[in-house]
């Protein structure tokens, strides 16, 4: 079985799929990639090419004269081709009224959201964990939390979404610098809390290699002191508060994009 996957940009999307239905067969196969197939002269000589190897094509063609010419040129040649994009065209299309602009290349385009995406993810990288202070400012989100409550990996989904993001975390004694207190109202901030058991069960694991403070006489009594100091630096932060207990990371980040309007949502459901 030879397919021949053609593109009018990398052909990335035609080859995986050739890939992913090919094998489903137990059958010698071969795929060959035709990538950036502007030209009518270009189609003509693939076809006659398949025609040589008996070969099926499947493509992704955007420009519809280019993709007509090619379902005539194979139709005439008794060549079965595909176009793997026309039914999701289609549907779109008919969902939204609007037609597709046929503009080649446009996922692998490193236009203004790609470059933003890439500043998101070295600001965010660079302000991990209170650092970087100086620069704090610059940032679209500022979140705190206390252990074990995803911070890093909440401002990672973030970024990747766009979003600058500094993190802080709120320890026992934890005071907040003057550089986040002058960022109150000017900067959305976010308050990262999880149930005490959760808290508990890492002070008990962190005690085994260290001693109770002089302050407390159990374990119970400074992990009730940590959670109560980290709402009183959220009270005077005026943060959103969110309890990430049973949340995920997605669901989070929705919550905060949709609080304060920052770009992109987006879900994942997992099965």
């Amino acid at each position: 079985m030879h397919i021949f996957a053609v593109s009018d940009s990398v052909g990335e999307t035609a080859e995986k799929i050739a890939v992913a239905s090919v094998l489903q067969f137990p059958i010698e196969r071969s795929i060959t990639r035709f990538s950036r197939v502007t030209k009518e002269e270009q189609i003509v000589r693939i076809v006659e090419q398949a025609v040589k190897e008996n070969a099926i094509i499947i493509y992704t063609i955007v420009k519809p004269e280019l993709s007509r010419f090619l379902d005539e040129k194979a139709g005439d040649n008794g060549i079965v081709a595909v176009n793997v994009l026309a039914p999701l065209f289609n549907a779109i299309q008919k969902k939204t009224g609007l037609n597709p602009q046929g503009i080649t290349g446009l996922t692998h385009k490193m236009d203004e959201q790609y470059f933003n995406r890439m500043t998101a993810i070295e600001f965010t990288l660079d302000h991990d964990n209170g650092q970087n202070l100086d620069t704090i400012h610059e940032a679209d989100l500022i979140i705190f939390g206390l252990p074990r409550t995803s911070k890093t990996p909440l401002s990672m989904h973030l970024a990747n979404l766009g979003i600058k993001v500094a993190n802080y975390p709120i320890m026992l004694n934890t005071e907040i610098p003057e550089e986040i207190m002058a960022l109150q109202g000017k900067v959305p901030m976010v308050g990262l809390t999880i149930d005490m058991e959760t808290l508990l069960n890492l002070r008990r694991e962190r005690m085994r290699s260290f001693d109770l403070p002089e302050d407390f006489e159990t374990i119970d009594d400074l992990v009730a002191e940590e959670i109560d100091n980290a709402y009183r630096i959220f009270a005077r932060l005026k943060c959103l508060v969110i309890d990430v207990t049973v949340e995920n990371i997605e669901e989070v980040g929705n919550t905060i994009t949709h609080k304060f309007n920052l770009p992109l949502r987006v879900t994942h459901h997992r099965f």
